[in-house]
Parts: C-alpha cells; structure tokens; sequence
C-alpha cells in the first residue's frame, strides 16, 4: 500500500470485525440493555443523595433524579403515593428504558454504517426529551401541591 506524504497509510480505519451486519446486530440486541446504564446509575446516586443527605437541598436533588431516572413513579404518584407501589414503577421504568434503547438502536442502525457513538447519540436526544418531561412533571407537581411535596 503506498504511504501518503507524511507517513500515513491509505487505509482510514481497520475493518469492522464479523462485518458491518453482524455490529448493527450487535447494537440493536445490546441497546435495550445498555439503556439501562445511565438510568440505574443516576437513581443510584440519587437515592444515595437522600438516604445520606441531610435538608431541602438534597431531598429535591434525590427527588428529581430519582423521577428522571424512574418515570414510572411519576405515574404512581410518587412521592406522595404508598411506597410499596414504587417496585411496579422501577418495573414499567425499566421496561421504559428498554423500549427506549431499542428505539435509539434503531434510529443508529437505519444508516449503513453504524456504531456505539451512533446510538449514545440517539439515546442522548432521547433521554434529554425524557428528562425534561420528568422534570416539567415534578415541577408541576410542586407548583400544584406545594411545600408538602417535600
């Protein structure tokens, strides 16, 4: 292969490994599971923020992350409903979020050439769009019901 001026050879990139069907398969059967990440990771923290945090501060950082991260509580009344209703809506949020990560996979794979960057990108817009819902409806809730929300 004949080396370009300055040193680099021709070829831009080494090929995509089982070929470019095989990673669009990879990323639409790994979406829906890799969606889960950041979501667990920010209820995570933020049901670490109001377990190990103390006043108002802390308790609307670990509301709102943990109602980003689980919308689904926000369909069942978090966080004045009965918590033992709030496994069911880990569970719709989850299957969500999943429902969510296939939809990302799907819009990165529509081109012919696809990767992981393609459907993080997807995802952001998406998760963006969801958390900004989320945040509208917690924002409404509070305006609605008052200091009694936290």
């Amino acid at each position: 292969m004949a080396q370009r001026p300055g040193g680099e050879s021709g070829a831009t990139s080494a090929p995509v490994e089982g070929g470019p069907r095989w990673y669009r398969a990879r990323i639409l059967f790994g979406g829906p599971f890799a969606a889960l990440v950041p979501p667990s990771v920010i209820g995570l923290l933020s049901l670490l923020v109001m377990v190990l945090g103390g006043g108002r501060q802390s308790a609307i950082a670990g509301l709102v992350g943990t109602v980003v991260s689980a919308p689904g509580l926000l369909m069942m009344g978090a966080p004045i409903a009965d918590s033992s209703t709030y496994p069911a809506a880990i569970l719709v949020s989850a299957i969500f979020w999943s429902a969510i990560g296939f939809i990302a996979a799907w819009r990165a794979t529509r081109r012919p050439i696809a990767g992981w960057p393609d459907f993080w990108r997807e995802y952001l817009m998406l998760w963006l769009a969801t958390a900004i819902g989320a945040g509208l409806g917690i924002g409404i809730a509070a305006a609605r019901i008052g200091g009694t929300l936290l």
